[in-house]
């Protein structure tokens, strides 16, 4: 769901169509050592005495505004909020925040067209007082549109939200909350398109959770224009509002939602095109994901004992250009071959830092996200394998942080399979690849891959599971792949004191 505070504008010498009447959206982004941060988004023709009639600010339109103008407009927005919209910490007591407003496109978006539409996006940073349990908000008697009550916590969102109506007071968003174990997680990449029987299968099964493991757009593109329309297409739709709407999800990306088939640290608009996967996702202006260089990163979930660690890798920003051979002498897969330059990198320094102080928390199960596999044999196409010096050296980090319990899932190759890496290895590491949500492979047969687990592949259109049993005494994990009908066409159960 859209999360705008949208509101209505003066009369402008122009005649503009008008937009839907919006609702009043408070998103509120909350970490885990006690920040709060309270976004709201006023559209400015909710200034006016008709909304439904009255035209939108528009791009064009901005820089003819005077600075007096534009600072009307910035306090009428601030009373406008404080008349509409009640906030409270409980049992702590009401707030009162003092929103600092800007000029932006609709859920922060930077204004690049002239046709692009201009709201007042309103931002308050403090911190949850000494001794709240919940928050939650209140639309007064006098609110002519709906507020829109949704939550963040470490840049998730949380699936519950209301929709409130003149004098209705939202849930309590519980802040103390007890962690909850997973038991269902589901995970894909490659969608090509927005609306697939795959994907609404998907929205059935049994989940907790859901991973894009990348290529979550098509986009192949310097234009930001062309990728953020993408983005939004896929945010809007039916698949990813019904996401929304049940279950925290995280993201990586892979080369063609980054901007550039096969590409890695030779794409020049890769901070660009980060902004705009920062933007997809919603996270706020301050978030380690919008400052830092890449789009990895890492969450623990579920209490002692039941910990899943999904640690999201960025196998393109940092990656170093992939060594090719004349077409003749490549492979079924493509002309892709393993380097023996040991300077490339699949991750970068900053990256592989970050990643052995995320193997060494505590977690009794980790799920290592890859956009492209880790397990398989080369075979032309792009892989770890091709970065052999690379591989190894994540094999010897899980050995070296003696991190237990891990788990690779991958995507990319328009085909399922799972794959296991055993040499060298503290314990056998599977691969899971699901790829794709929503295509065909056209040859309709794999490469070869002598760690293939199974023999079974699958190149239809389909979607990975995991189902953890945390009732049993030596926890088994189960991995399938779901097809649009719902039959699993690869399946493979491990116990979780294999991974030790």
């Amino acid at each position: 769901m859209r999360i705008f505070l949208t509101l209505a504008f003066l009369a402008l010498p122009q005649i503009i169509q008008a937009h839907a009447v919006p609702d009043i959206p408070v998103r509120t982004y909350f970490t885990q050592d006690g920040k709060c941060t309270v976004m709201v988004e006023v559209d400015p023709r909710c200034f006016e005495a008709d909304p439904n009639t009255a035209p939108s600010l528009l791009n064009s339109i901005l820089p003819s505004l005077s600075n007096e103008r534009k600072t009307q407009l910035r306090q009428k927005a601030t009373e406008l909020v404080k008349r509409y919209v009640e906030f409270y910490f409980e049992p702590t007591g009401a707030v009162s925040p003092d929103f600092s407003f800007e000029f932006t496109g609709h859920d922060r978006a930077p204004l690049t067209l002239d046709e692009d539409v201009v709201v007042l996006n309103g931002s308050w940073e403090t911190r949850v007082p000494a001794g709240a349990l919940s928050w939650r908000v209140k639309a007064t008697k006098n609110t002519p549109l709906a507020v829109v009550f949704r939550n963040y916590i470490e840049g998730l969102e949380n699936p519950k939200f209301s929709v409130l109506f003149p004098g209705e007071t939202s849930f309590p968003f519980e802040l103390n909350k007890p962690a909850e174990p997973l038991q269902h997680i589901v995970f894909g990449s490659c969608l090509d398109v927005t609306d697939h029987p795959m994907l609404s299968r998907t929205l059935t099964l049994p989940m907790d959770l859901f991973l894009f493991m990348g290529d979550n757009i098509y986009a192949d593109t310097t234009d930001m224009a062309v990728m953020r329309a993408k983005y939004q297409a896929l945010g809007q739709s039916t698949f990813v509002q019904g996401l929304r709407s049940r279950v925290p999800f995280l993201a990586t990306w892979d080369d063609h939602d980054m901007g550039l088939n096969d590409g890695g640290s030779d794409y020049s608009m890769r901070p660009q095109a980060q902004k705009e996967f920062c933007d997809w996702l919603n996270e706020p202006a301050g978030s380690r994901l919008r400052l830092q260089e890449g789009v990895y990163q890492s969450r623990i979930f579920g209490p002692a004992g039941k910990r899943i660690q999904v640690i999201m890798l960025d196998t393109r920003y940092f990656r170093s250009p992939l060594k090719r051979v004349p077409k003749e002498n490549g492979k079924d897969g493509g002309t892709a071959v393993p380097t023996e330059d040991i300077s490339t990198t699949m991750l970068g320094a900053a990256q592989w830092s970050w990643l052995e102080g995320e193997l060494r928390k505590p977690a009794e199960l980790r799920l290592i996200v890859s956009s492209i596999q880790f397990a398989a044999e080369a075979s032309g196409s792009e892989s770890w394998a091709n970065f052999p010096h690379e591989q190894k050296r994540l094999v010897d980090l899980i050995r070296s942080s003696e991190a237990k319990g891990a788990l690779f899932l991958s995507g990319d190759r328009h085909w399922c399979e799972m794959s296991r890496l055993s040499e060298g290895a503290p314990y056998p590491l599977y691969d899971l690849t699901a790829s794709s949500m929503t295509q065909v492979h056209p040859r309709g047969k794999p490469t070869p891959n002598k760690n293939r687990v199974i023999p079974q592949t699958w190149h239809q259109p389909s979607v990975g599971t995991l189902d953890i049993d945390w009732s049993r005494p030596d926890t088994p994990l189960t991995l399938r792949i779901i097809d649009v009908d719902g039959r699993s066409r690869i399946e493979k159960s491990i116990l979780l004191s294999e991974l030790k």
